[in-house]
């Protein structure tokens, strides 16, 4: 037997009449929406309150976000500050009566303190629940160490917690094809479901992805947990300087359209706050940039129209339902410099800032722009010399220029009246590189 089809019987074993199984898991039937959010790394700064907590919150709940996985690289003896910041965070959450809900998910060292991440998460009000179980997720369980993952599998399995990790399957998580998906359902069988975190990848190979351990997780019963993803590009001062092209706002809704058409269990956005890898889509405090938490991020650009823009996937994830658009909406995103080196390789060579990040495609230089039409309009993109229209229909629209310095102007008009007309808020420039290949987005 090849190793494809040996992979194959193994995710589909537990199937078999009459096998034991070493949990009884059934696929979540309630559709949830969660943030991926980074406990090292709140909003509110080192010091976050309980307040700025449930500030957080309620900007998630307001799109539609169900609750956050708490992500903590270290727990009570590694790094405790960790587990007081969680203990804060269910705090907060209590305010809201149960209609926000928090799990852990184990990153590195918290992987060694699984016991005392249960005691300590199982009585809390605002802790999710699934089938009477505590909820737990993980990050990369048991590192590049299979048979680490699989006794952390089994440990969580024995802690009677309801196990829903994320973990590489041997190939690495580049790309997941058939064989991936297999592995991955193989090695999960003392887990309750799979978390497939994405981010690092182009969109059309996360939407593929998302399709085939969809299909993949259904076959064995287990709950799925896919991913979406705003835009993905690591800090040009560490090892991770590298950049995947989302095309503004079109690649996370084809990512949201994967998990939607594929009937994913449960979406997890990768991520509210992770300013390291430009994954945030948490609202930032100003409608341009701003500094949050240690000056080494830079300057953050606003993320915030990834998140209002998902509001019509999300509803459409949870309730099967194509939302009907009420009002007319536009999201637009763009970079604030050139994108080619060759554009300006003297200043490069002084300026680490203007060196492009890695990417296994292209990155653009081009004003995109979402539409939610209630009918159909006309939009009317200027920039500096450049000026495009576009005949928008009824629907989710998705439309891009070139760009050129200058603030670009956004002008929709519908039977020969403006409906709705604004300037973007950031200046394109041929020499401001600070921003380092980041997306800036607005809406109107």
């Amino acid at each position: 037997m090849n190793r494809r089809n040996l992979l194959k019987g193994l995710a589909l074993t537990a199937m078999l009449p009459g096998r034991p199984a070493l949990v009884h898991a059934q696929p979540s039937a309630m559709r949830y929406v969660f943030a991926h959010y980074m406990v090292a790394w709140p909003k509110g700064g080192p010091n976050a309150s309980v307040d700025d907590y449930a500030a957080e919150f309620r900007e998630a709940m307001a799109r539609g976000i169900d609750g956050f996985a708490l992500n903590c690289g270290g727990w009570s003896v590694s790094e405790p500050l960790y587990k007081a910041r969680v203990l804060q965070m269910y705090r907060a959450a209590e305010r809201f009566g149960g209609a926000f809900k928090l799990f852990v998910s184990a990153d590195g060292k918290a992987q060694d303190e699984l016991a005392d991440i249960v005691r300590t998460t199982s009585a809390q009000k605002a802790q999710l629940k699934q089938d009477g179980k505590t909820v737990v997720s993980a990050y990369g369980l048991g590192g590049r160490d299979s048979g680490r993952c699989e006794t952390l599998m089994r440990e969580a399995n024995g802690l009677g917690v309801w196990f829903i990790p994320h973990f590489s399957p041997s190939s690495g998580e580049a790309t997941i094809g058939e064989e991936q998906a297999a592995e991955i359902a193989a090695r999960s069988t003392s887990a309750d479901g799979y978390f497939y975190f994405g981010a690092a990848a182009p969109p059309d190979v996360v939407a593929r992805s998302t399709t085939l351990l969809s299909s993949t997780f259904k076959r064995i019963g287990k709950t799925l947990m896919t991913s979406v993803t705003p835009y993905y590009r690591g800090l040009s001062s560490g090892t991770n300087y590298r950049a995947f092209e989302t095309g503004g706002f079109s690649g996370m809704a084809k990512e949201w359209r994967a998990a939607i058409d594929s009937g994913a269990n449960w979406v997890q956005i990768v991520t509210w706050n992770d300013w390291a890898e430009s994954t945030y889509v948490a609202p930032i405090g100003s409608a341009l940039k701003a500094r949050v938490y240690d000056a080494r991020f830079g300057e953050l650009l606003n993320h915030t129209a990834y998140l209002d823009a998902s509001r019509y996937y999300i509803k459409w994830f949870k309730t099967g339902v194509r939302p009907a658009i009420e009002n007319d909406a536009l999201y637009y995103f763009y970079r604030l410099h050139p994108v080619d080196l060759a554009t300006d390789l003297a200043r490069a060579m002084t300026d680490p800032s203007a060196v492009p990040p890695r990417a296994a495609t292209a990155l653009t230089a081009q004003i995109h722009v979402t539409a939610f039409m209630t009918r159909r309009a006309t939009l009317t993109v200027t920039c500096g010399a450049n000026r495009a229209v576009f005949d928008l229909v009824e629907g989710v629209n998705e439309v891009s220029m070139p760009s050129a310095p200058g603030r670009p102007v956004f002008e929709l008009v519908r039977n020969n009246a403006v409906v709705l007309q604004k300037t973007g808020e950031a200046e394109i420039t041929r020499t401001d590189f600070s921003s380092a290949f980041n997306y800036f987005s607005g809406s109107l």
